[in-house]
């Protein structure tokens, strides 16, 4: 039987064989937090998390319980919810999961992948630290706490009069909206169409289809929000576009930039000009210019009309 043991930094003694130090992991993505969760770092408490599942993934699964492997995971100073937090990750991969302080082992901990999206955030005290004010919304991240690497899951409350995020598209993230309560309305590209609950919105990647849900019929909105990134940590770059502000956001790691969408234009002459030397400017007009490899392109004639 796979069994995950868990230990106090204080309590814990060196030995050989499979231990997973998250006391070192937890100062190193979250320093200063003493053992604790905190809603304004997320992305910090993501990496913590898939840091963890990969420990986990490299020493257990349910395919290797005839093994009898034992794992430690060795716990800094941490909270109630930090614990909650850690047993919730290491529920996906151990059926066993126990608390041993002085030798002596408590009941077992193990938590079932279930949350009640109806009842957020409920008796979860990982998940109640994981909530917070956001856009205008009472917001709740269920990502870090389910196991999933690929999407961000959330819920949020939308007061009646307001709006959760910008009219926007995405190019890497495929978004889902679930209506749980309330009643109100989805603009989706050019259209405006009443939602209630139990509607599903989608909104898949490749046409840009800006999307933007709106409490406007005297109703709070609850919403669960599905996102799903091509990627495992979610480092995907990904452009955003919002088309009633006229930017256009590059997402990711070495972006995090923005430029006016009416810079946006056909690439035709790019592709037509490809082999040849000139550069860009914003306007879209362009001038000769030397660069390795290439004729310089030249700047066509205008013929005078009679």
């Amino acid at each position: 039987m796979i069994m995950i043991s868990l230990v106090k930094a204080t309590d814990f003694k060196k030995t050989s064989g499979n231990v997973i130090r998250v006391d070192t992991a937890w100062d190193l993505f979250l320093p200063g937090s003493k053992g604790d969760l905190n809603a304004d770092s997320i992305a910090d408490v993501e990496m913590l998390k898939n840091w963890l599942w990969r420990q986990l993934g490299r020493k257990l699964g349910y395919l290797k319980r005839r093994d009898g492997t034992k794992v430690t995971v060795v716990l800094p100073e941490i909270s109630k919810a930090g614990l909650e937090f850690i047993v919730r990750t290491c529920s996906f991969w151990s059926d066993e999961i126990y608390m041993e302080e002085k030798g002596n082992r408590k009941k077992n901990l193990w938590i079932a992948p279930v949350l009640n999206v109806f009842d957020i955030p409920g008796k979860s005290d990982s998940l109640s630290k994981l909530a917070s004010w956001h856009h205008n919304a009472f917001h709740s991240l269920l990502s870090p706490i389910l196991g999933s690497a690929k999407s961000n899951i959330r819920t949020y409350l939308i007061p009646s009069g307001m709006t959760f995020a910008r009219f926007h598209s995405h190019t890497s993230r495929e978004e889902f909206y679930l209506v749980l309560e309330g009643k109100g309305s989805a603009r989706i590209s050019d259209h405006k169409v009443s939602i209630q609950k139990g509607d599903l919105i989608s909104k898949p990647t490749g046409p840009d289809l800006s999307t933007q849900l709106l409490a406007d019929l005297g109703d709070d909105l609850r919403i669960l929000d599905v996102e799903i990134w091509p990627d495992i940590d979610k480092r995907s770059k990904d452009l955003v576009h919002y088309p009633d502000h006229g930017e256009l956001d590059l997402f990711g790691e070495g972006w995090n930039m923005m430029v006016p969408d009416e810079a946006i234009m056909s690439f035709e002459d790019s592709m037509g000009n490809y082999e040849t030397g000139y550069v860009r400017h914003l306007d879209g007009s362009w001038d000769p210019k030397e660069i390795p490899g290439f004729p310089i392109r030249k700047k066509e004639r205008k013929t005078k009309t009679k």
